[in-house]
């Protein structure tokens, strides 16, 4: 008999600590409150395209709020203008091959660029004056795209 109470005080004295370590372990930290939902910035993806009529095509955009994508012309350089040639109004989210109406036809060589807005008064207008650039200046950095 002493044996096996020997063996089960062992036992406990081995298992005890394990307890005692879940029971005086560190709270979690509590949830944020009030931190909203985490921020994701905006992108787009375009790859140089054939002429397709008067749209191009985006392969991806995303949007953390409503907003617009929006193209611009180019001068004989390449580089961007301050006229928006066409844009289309978008729900917060990602979107998938969105397409955009520049008004004109497409010809082989033209360089464009794109661009992302947030519709800050929420009339699904572009407005420069009143809608927000993702990016400064309200023109597009690095999203530049040619005609093929």
């Amino acid at each position: 008999m002493t044996s096996y109470r020997f063996r089960l005080g062992a036992v406990a004295l081995l298992v005890a600590p394990l307890f005692a370590m879940k029971a005086f372990a560190a709270p979690e930290a509590p949830q944020a409150r009030d931190a909203g939902p985490a921020h994701t910035d905006p992108s787009l993806i375009v790859f140089d395209q054939r002429n397709a009529g008067k749209a191009v095509s985006f392969s991806y955009v995303y949007l953390p709020f409503d907003g617009y994508v929006a193209v611009y012309g180019s001068d004989a350089d390449g580089k961007v203008t301050g006229d928006v040639l066409g844009y289309v109004p978008l729900a917060a989210g990602d979107h998938r091959n969105v397409s955009v109406d520049i008004g004109k036809e497409l010809k082989s060589g033209m360089t464009l660029w794109g661009s992302l807005y947030r519709d800050v008064d929420g009339d699904k207008k572009l407005d420069k004056g009143k809608d927000t650039a993702f990016w400064p200046d309200g023109k597009p950095l690095e999203n530049r795209f040619n005609v093929l």
